[in-house]
C-alpha cells in the first residue's frame, strides 16, 4: 500500500481523504476477499512447489494406486504425492479463476465507491478551492496594478527592468490566465 502524503504543508485544517474501502462496505468486502484469495493462492503455489520437489526427489518406482492395490501393495508415497499435487493444482486453478472474477467485481464496485468518496471530500475540496480563488483574485488585482505601473514606467522611457524581477510566470496581465481560471472554477471576480 502506498502511503498518502502531501507535497505541501499548509495551515489548513487537517483533512484525511478516506479510502474507497472506508467509503463503501461492498468495495471493502471485495478487497478483503481478494486478499484471502491471494493468500490462499500463495499457499497453494508453495504447496505445489514442495510436492513437485518431493516427487522429483522420490526414486521409488512409479506405480499407479490401482496397480498397487491389485498387487496387494499399499500406495507409494510418490503416488500419494501425485494425487495431492493433482488436488492442489485443481484448487489453484479454482483460486485463479476466483481471483479473476473478484478483480472484475472490484472494477464494477469502484465507481459507486468513488462516488461515495467524492460526496465525502467535496465540501473540503470546495472550501479549499474557494480559499485559493480568493487569494488568486487578490493576486490578479496586484498583478494588473503592477503591470499598469510597469506600462507607465515604460511610457516615461525609464525601463521597468531597473526595478527587479517581474512575475512573468503569471503571464501577461492582459491575457487573463488567473481570471480565466477563476471563471472556470465558478468564482466570480
Amino acid at each position: 500500500m502506498l502511503k498518502k502524503s502531501s507535497l505541501f504543508q499548509s495551515e489548513a485544517t487537517p483533512f484525511q481523504v478516506p479510502s474507497l474501502a472506508s467509503c463503501d462496505d461492498v468495495y471493502a468486502g471485495l478487497l478483503a476477499k481478494r486478499g484471502e484469495l491471494n493468500e490462499g493462492l500463495r499457499m497453494l503455489i508453495a504447496s505445489e512447489r514442495q510436492l513437485e520437489k518431493d516427487i522429483a526427489a522420490d526414486t521409488t518406482p512409479d506405480v499407479r494406486p490401482g496397480v498397487a492395490a491389485l498387487l496387494g501393495d499399499g500406495p507409494t508415497a510418490k503416488s500419494a504425492n501425485r494425487q495431492k499435487l493433482a488436488a492442489v493444482r485443481a484448487d489453484k486453478a479454482d483460486h485463479e479463476t476466483a481471483s479473476r472474477a473478484i478483480e472484475q467485481r472490484i472494477r464494477d464496485a469502484k465507481t459507486p465507491a468513488v462516488r461515495k468518496a467524492i460526496a465525502l471530500v467535496r465540501p473540503e475540496w470546495d472550501r479549499r478551492q474557494k480559499v485559493l480563488c480568493e487569494a488568486l483574485a487578490v493576486v490578479e488585482r496586484a498583478h494588473r496594478d503592477l503591470a499598469m505601473l510597469a506600462d507607465d514606467v515604460e511610457a516615461e522611457d525609464i525601463g521597468s527592468s531597473h526595478f527587479g524581477q517581474r512575475p512573468h510566470f503569471l503571464g501577461d496581465a492582459r491575457d487573463g490566465h488567473i481570471s480565466r481560471f477563476l471563471k472556470e472554477s465558478g468564482y466570480a471576480v
